[in-house]
């Protein structure tokens, strides 16, 4: 199997992409709603600045 990392939903991956024979135990390290945002890897870039008048 090659190495693949998804971006999404665990379970809506789970269900469709991963095969139900290949997957024996599933470990979820917390902290669960904590609304920090752990989106480092695809966040995106910043939206470009607009000069001012003063």
């Amino acid at each position: 199997m090659t190495n693949r990392l998804y971006y999404g939903d665990n379970l809506d991956v789970l269900r469709t992409h991963i095969p139900d024979e290949s997957v024996d135990i599933i470990y979820l390290d917390p902290p669960f709603n904590s609304n920090a945002s752990y989106n480092l890897l695809f966040k995106s870039p910043p939206p470009p600045q607009r000069p001012t008048n003063i």
